[in-house]
């Protein structure tokens, strides 16, 4: 199965306490997949990310952020 070069397939575990999600992303928990979910609004349009736990989207969404503000 072929995924994109963005894609996070295997996230390390979180050692830390993850970043706060800043207000106006928008986050929620999928029923039918079981992920959390987050709308993240890059520099060229949003941008829909997944995660397994709440502490990886956290991650996730600041890894996004900070790929937008370079």
């Amino acid at each position: 199965m072929n995924r994109p070069a963005d894609t996070v397939v295997d996230l390390p575990p979180v050692r830390d306490a993850p970043p706060a999600i800043p207000a106006g992303i928008t986050t929620w928990w999928g029923e039918a997949t079981k992920m959390w979910w987050a709308i993240v609004p890059p520099l060229h349009g949003p941008r829909l990310v997944e995660a397994p736990t709440a502490d990886a989207l956290a991650v996730t969404v600041d890894w996004y952020l900070r790929r937008a503000a370079i």
